[in-house]
């Protein structure tokens, strides 16, 4: 809770819900709460979604609940969090993609290039730089389709519970956390209770 608002976090323990409750200062919880400001829900790449979770997700639909999807577990297995976005996009909602990853030259996650600003924040390092040619290059579609996403919903759309960003979040690591900083972003755009 920051601001007066409170969020719940939903989602299977392998997503590290526990350790997302404590960064985000959200009760993880298995019931739709309409007194709540946002919901954040969690899952592991490597584990997909299960079916309360899609469940609980749809049934915030009716309240336009301000939905966040945070995606853990990309690190762990086969799949990455571009698989995790396409599964949500087929069993939850069309989620956008604010921020990608950037992996080390050893191919461990270690950065998040943001789609609007294209700037690049290393969280290994510390550096925030600007995104070089290749990386436009790399990131165009995507790039294309958020900007359109976020066109489509006008700057109010997180807040008026219609425009569910996908962000990328390392949170068991022991060098840096990668993304609690966007979801917290994200979560202070929200209109204060208090």
């Amino acid at each position: 809770m920051e601001n007066g608002n409170i969020w719940r976090l939903y989602g299977h323990p392998s997503a590290a819900t526990t350790a997302l409750s404590k960064a985000l200062s959200a009760s993880v919880s298995k019931e739709v709460e309409a007194e709540i400001t946002a919901a954040i829900f969690v899952i592991n790449a490597s584990s997909g979604l299960d079916q309360n979770t899609i469940d609980l997700w749809h049934a915030y639909d009716e309240l336009l609940m301000p939905r966040i999807l945070v995606v853990t577990g990309f690190d762990e297995g086969l799949q990455d969090f571009d698989d995790a976005v396409m599964l949500a996009k087929r069993l939850l909602d069309d989620v956008a993609t604010p921020y990608l990853v950037l992996h080390d030259d050893d191919g461990s996650p270690c950065a998040l290039i943001d789609l609007e600003s294209m700037k690049i924040n290393n969280y290994r390092t510390g550096e925030l730089v600007d995104a070089d040619p290749e990386h436009f290059e790399l990131v165009s579609e995507f790039r294309e389709e958020y900007l359109t996403q976020l066109d489509a919903v006008g700057a109010d759309g997180f807040a008026s519970g219609i425009f569910f960003p996908a962000i990328p979040v390392l949170i068991n690591n022991p060098e840096f956390e990668l993304g609690v900083d966007i979801v917290k972003k994200y979560l202070n755009q929200l209109p204060s209770l208090s």
